[in-house]
């Protein structure tokens, strides 16, 4: 609305006249007509919630959706009388236009509220259980389209786009899939890092069954439910332990180890170095730690002997597994 038209009167018969004319052309499903004479009252604030009403009915059916919901937040925040009856058309927006997660965020807010007139709030529950059944639909479909994906970039060792949909379906149930996605735990072409991601998607999806796993030359059963994470397996609480003097004497060192660690226990994941390689391989952390910080004058703070031969294997498996895991994290 313009300031000049702001101070000028609209006529009384004027007005009634734009009212009828406008209440008449919506009446006729002639939205145009009737958004034009709406919008003139609006112009010369001559428009009551009646009037608002019909412009947000015009706004609709022409698909104008995003000015009927900035026109409904405004009105919302300016007509406490009307808010429902604008709250309502704001709802049946985002219905309209797919928007489920903030028509239901909507409502739950709304339902906090005691001042909901009694057919309304029956009406909202109604739209609310329609919503959410068709969220889940939705979600459901999406979820099978993105492993459909998974299962062709699995097929056509695409890398990237195995990571990217593994990272994206984690929080999806996996249990609809698993006879699909099972087997290529044990494919020789997929990535050990992919293989941990599918491990791991099944762990936090409590997957309760036995499943094969196949990296890196070796091969176990194992269920992912039973599965600890990654740092809180025994196998690295025992080899961090190894290496607490570390923490002690050089905690930027540890922290150092400790991603190196990781990183190495990630690749590997769910198969784990037994007891007796752990001293070896704490050496070997500690002797590529040190020398990716320049500490190699540093010894090493341990008296049981290592043969070198055995540390310099690990130390050549270790920077392996480290390419092993970039090459799938540089993808992104």
């Amino acid at each position: 609305m313009t300031h000049e038209k702001a101070d000028v009167v609209i006529f009384p018969k004027w007005k009634s006249s734009l009212e009828q004319d406008g209440l008449a052309a919506l009446k006729e499903k002639n939205y145009k007509e009737a958004l034009q004479s709406f919008n003139k009252l609006i112009d010369f604030e001559a428009a009551n919630s009646e009037i608002m009403t019909g412009k947000l009915i015009c706004l609709m059916e022409l698909g104008q959706y995003e000015e009927v919901e900035e026109l409904c937040q405004k009105l919302m925040r300016d007509d406490e009388e009307h808010y429902f009856q604008y709250l309502h058309i704001y709802l049946t927006v985002l219905f309209q236009t797919g928007k489920y997660e903030e028509l239901l965020d909507l409502l739950d807010e709304v339902f906090k509220s005691e001042d909901i007139p009694q057919d309304l709030r029956k009406q909202f529950w109604q739209l609310y259980d329609i919503t959410e059944n068709l969220r889940t639909d939705e979600t459901r479909t999406e979820n099978i389209e993105a492993v459909d994906e998974l299962l062709i970039a699995l097929d056509t060792h695409n890398v990237k786009k195995q990571w990217q949909l593994l990272s994206m379906l984690r929080k999806q149930d996996i249990q609809p899939f698993m006879t699909e996605i099972a087997p290529y735990l044990t494919k020789d072409d997929i990535e050990p890092v992919i293989k941990t991601a599918l491990v791991q998607w099944m762990q936090e999806q409590r997957v309760d069954r036995k499943v094969s796993v196949k990296k890196l030359g070796e091969e176990i059963m194992v269920n992912p439910v039973e599965l600890s994470d990654i740092l809180s397996h025994t196998s690295a609480r025992q080899l961090l332990y190894l290496l607490e003097r570390v923490e002690q004497d050089n905690p930027t060192l540890f922290e150092f180890i400790q991603q190196l660690v990781f990183r190495y226990m990630y690749v590997r994941f769910p198969i784990m170095p037994e007891d007796h390689e752990l001293p070896g391989l704490a050496k070997a952390f500690y002797e590529l730690g040190s020398s990716s910080l320049q500490l190699e004058d540093h010894e090493y703070p341990f008296h049981q002997y290592i043969e070198q031969e055995e540390v310099e294997a690990w130390k050549e498996q270790i920077v392996y597994y480290e390419s092993q895991y970039f090459a799938v994290l540089d993808e992104e």
